[in-house]
């Protein structure tokens, strides 16, 4: 592999690696007008992105994870355990 190839390989990896810490670490308002703008200049590649910024259980599953209800009973409340001195 020639060094030129090799030097742009490492550059882009950078690149990516930099604009992938800026998207998750950054302001969410800026991660909110980039979505915006991308769905409204490109809406058949973007426009399925959802309107929320980050962070749901359901991001990990691709976010079609089915609302859990509860069928059975409410569990039981724990109550406060006091403890005292030993009197000896």
């Amino acid at each position: 592999m020639s060094a030129v190839l090799s030097n742009a390989i490492v550059i882009i990896a950078i690149v990516v690696s930099a604009g992938y810490a800026v998207w998750r670490l950054g302001p969410r308002k800026m991660r909110d007008a980039l979505r915006a703008r991308l769905r409204t200049t490109l809406p058949r590649v973007f426009g399925n992105l959802s309107d929320t910024s980050s962070g749901g259980a359901c991001d990990a599953c691709g976010g079609g994870c089915a609302p859990t209800t509860k069928t059975g009973p409410a569990p039981r409340k724990e109550h406060a355990v006091l403890w005292r001195k030993s009197t000896r």
